[in-house]
C-alpha cells in the first residue's frame, strides 16, 4: 500500500443503497442489510453491537471496536484468502442520522485506515 492511499479500497458511507451507481455495483461490497437487492457483488450483514460495549475498563477489545469495524476486518481477510467474491469497492449502509458518527468511528480505526480510503 502507498502513502497517497491509491491502493486502499475506496470506503463509501451510504444512507439509501440507491444513490450507488447501479453500473459500480457488481464489484461492490455492501456491508448492512442483507435483504437489500439490486446487483451488489456481495453483501454482508452488520451484527448487533455487543451488549457489553462501553461497560468495561478502557481498552478492553470488546468495548473498543465496534461492529462495523469488525466486519470490514473479517470482509478483508476473506477477501484476501478467497472466502468471498472480490470487490473493488465497500459501501457501508447507515442511517442518515448515524452517518457523521460511523464516519468518526471509521476515521478513528487504524486496521481501517490501513486497508480502505474513506470517499467524501
Amino acid at each position: 500500500m502507498t502513502s497517497s492511499g491509491t491502493a486502499l479500497i475506496p470506503l463509501t458511507l451510504l444512507s439509501d443503497p440507491a444513490e450507488w451507481p447501479e453500473e459500480r455495483r457488481r464489484d461492490a461490497l455492501l456491508i448492512g442489510d442483507p435483504g437489500v437487492a439490486g446487483g451488489w457483488g456481495d453483501v454482508a450483514d452488520i451484527p448487533a453491537a455487543s451488549p457489553f460495549m462501553n461497560r468495561h475498563a478502557a481498552g478492553c477489545l470488546c468495548c473498543t471496536r465496534d461492529p462495523v469495524t469488525m466486519v470490514l476486518a473479517q470482509v478483508f481477510q476473506d477477501r484476501v484468502v478467497g472466502r468471498r467474491p472480490f470487490f473493488r469497492e465497500v459501501a457501508v449502509l447507515a442511517g442518515a442520522g448515524d452517518l457523521v458518527a460511523v464516519r468518526q468511528q471509521l476515521e478513528n480505526d487504524v486496521l481501517v485506515r490501513a486497508r480502505y480510503r474513506l470517499m467524501p
